[in-house]
């Protein structure tokens, strides 16, 4: 079904279906990229063409998610795909990431797909201005929609193996995005330290 439709309807296919998943519908966001990667090798999609309709797909899809965020407010968090998976102690750690550090949570909230929604909409929630949301979540999709097509490409005549590696290059990226973040906040911290010692009043002579 899903490779005839994306046979058929080419890169709108691929476009249309990532930016249904971004809005929570179940669409598995895994498998149509790696069946564009299959389809560009196989000779009906162009490679480069077919990661920029799931860039543009997957990252239109969150947009439009973290307006209705936005719109909708508190109401969204009751709904049963996000109030399922944001339990209070969550809540309290991802409350308490994007008080600190919204751009960075959102680059490794990309990544943790049952998650997701429940961050954008705290995101929304938290105040984060759309073109920061906009900006961190195409940072963080520009690190996983190459690879996770690349895969379905190079690897379309073991497309079943392929599936089962997916997760673990998802889980790479997102070891790398965690990485990534806790040396930006590092960073930060000991620059803190620093301008505090210097600030500091001497002590009397």
């Amino acid at each position: 079904m899903l490779l005839r439709l994306l046979t058929h309807f080419g890169y709108l296919a691929i476009a249309g279906l990532l930016t249904l998943g971004g809005l929570g519908f179940p669409v598995p966001e895994e498998l149509v990229q790696l069946t564009a990667g299959y389809l560009a090798r196989r000779g009906p999609l162009w490679l480069p063409f077919a990661m920029a309709a799931a860039y543009v797909g997957i990252v239109a899809g969150d947009a439009f998610f973290f307006h209705l965020a936005r719109q909708q407010g508190p109401r969204l968090l009751e709904r049963r795909a996000v109030a399922r998976v944001l339990t209070p102690a969550r809540r309290a750690v991802l409350d308490r990431h994007f008080d600190r550090h919204a751009f960075l949570t959102i680059v490794v909230a990309r990544h943790l797909s049952g998650l997701r929604l429940a961050a954008y909409a705290l995101a929304a929630l938290h105040g984060v201005r759309p073109r920061t949301f906009v900006l961190a979540d195409a940072c963080s999709a520009l690190l996983s929609v190459p690879l996770v097509v690349s895969l379905g490409y190079f690897f379309a005549a073991h497309l079943e193996e392929v599936k089962k590696r997916v997760h673990e290059a998802e889980l790479l990226v997102l070891v790398g995005a965690i990485v990534a973040a806790a040396v930006v906040v590092l960073v930060k911290w000991q620059r803190g330290r620093a301008v505090s010692r210097n600030a500091a009043p001497a002590p009397p002579r």
